[in-house]
């Protein structure tokens, strides 16, 4: 498992340039971008298991609401790249980019994952090269295992950005896959 998040995410993380460069091969429906670079590119990388929430739940697994929240500590605004929407966006919270030392975010009404739901999302100091500035890239997997619910957040980082997932505050409803994701970017 972990030599195919390694892959995912060095893919997934150069997947921020133009989609005209494009021309490699598709590994796991991903495409490769290491082989179209010529610069160094630092890639950190990491995973988080999203603990389940506490307390009982009325509902069933099915459509759930996804909250994906960031506090931004840049420094400088960060803008939204929603690369990956399994659903439907329900709408951005907070000004949009997101202001320094604030919170921002979004929201997707997510159908039932039969069996997975994928987000992946990126947010960036610099809109018009991501990859080329402090960028940090989630992406959220909630998956319906014999009727429970679970979800797992991979993060990637260009740009020397520090990137984390508060794991104090993200959340996911066993019975119903409510989810809400809280990261930081530093």
């Amino acid at each position: 498992m972990t030599r195919n998040v390694k892959r995912f995410l060095a893919g997934s993380l150069l997947s921020l340039t133009p989609s005209i460069a494009f021309a490699g091969q598709v590994e796991l429906d991903f495409p490769d971008f290491l082989s179209q670079r010529g610069e160094y590119v630092s890639v950190r990388e990491g995973a988080v298991q999203i603990p389940a929430r506490k307390g009982p739940s009325v509902e069933s697994v099915g459509p759930a609401v996804e909250d994906f929240f960031v506090l931004n500590q840049t420094g400088v605004d960060l803008t939204l790249g929603i690369q990956i929407l399994t659903g439907t966006l329900n709408g951005i919270w907070n000004t949009h980019p997101v202001p320094t030392g604030t919170y921002g975010g979004f929201q997707v009404a997510a159908p039932a994952p039969t069996p997975m739901v994928v987000q992946q999302y990126y947010y960036t100091v610099d809109p018009a090269n991501p990859a080329g500035a402090k960028t940090c890239v989630w992406r959220v997997e909630v998956s319906d295992v014999g009727g429970s619910c679970s979800a797992q957040v991979f993060f990637g980082t260009y740009g020397g950005a520090t990137c984390t997932v508060d794991a104090a505050q993200s959340v996911i409803d066993p019975v119903t896959c409510q989810t809400q994701i809280v990261t930081n970017m530093q």
